[in-house]
């Protein structure tokens, strides 16, 4: 599952520049504040997710693409920045292995299992009892867990997306009114800019 999160605008206020010579640069504006505005939203994605998850930026990066606006329709144009809902593996989250302490004579019991503590949300480690750090004959290194009591088969865990910050109240709204900000603060400052080009 992906979202996607769009800049919203007031087209009412260029009706009248839709059609006649003014087009092309009304469109070259607005493209270039659209440009701008999904840099915008992308930054402002990237530091609400990094508030409230400990995930590396790599799997931040990935998760955010930007789409622009394409064809000459004024009234179709529409920028989104989509944020996929691709799992996470737990490698990517800061975690430490807690081995399991020597006991002695004395049985063990589920307490004293060793497992892999993980840091998802920020400032909560979580102990993952079982869990342990494993490479693959492939080179793919992660956190797997044995699905039963045999030492086959095992699983690897996931973690949480960066999707799942921005799904928390208020947070895709916050990046979506960042880029409003954006892109009508960049249209309004380059649209003279762009009519004098055409004058010339």
């Amino acid at each position: 599952m992906a979202r996607s999160i769009s800049v919203e605008w007031d087209k009412s206020g260029i009706a009248g520049l839709e059609t006649g010579k003014l087009k092309a640069a009304v469109l070259r504006a607005l493209r270039k504040a659209g440009v701008t505005a999904l840099r915008d939203m992308r930054s402002e994605a990237k530091k609400r997710i990094g508030e409230l998850k400990r995930l590396s930026s790599k799997y931040v990066n990935r998760a955010l693409t930007i789409r622009r606006a394409s064809g000459s329709e004024i009234e179709k144009l529409e920028w989104a920045l989509v944020v996929s809902g691709k799992p996470v593996p737990l490698i990517a989250y800061p975690h430490q292995v807690k081995k399991r302490p020597k006991m002695g004579k004395r049985r063990q019991g589920p307490r004293d299992q060793g497992g892999v503590v993980v840091e998802v949300n920020r400032g909560k480690r979580t102990l993952i009892r079982g869990a342990f750090v494993a490479r693959m004959s492939s080179g793919h290194e992660g956190i797997f867990k044995r699905v039963g009591r045999e030492r086959l088969p095992i699983k690897e865990l996931l973690g949480s997306r960066p999707i799942d910050a921005l799904l928390h109240s208020g947070q895709a709204d916050g990046v979506a009114k960042r880029g409003g900000a954006s892109f009508s603060a960049t249209f309004e400052r380059l649209l003279p800019l762009e009519i004098a080009k055409g004058k010339k």
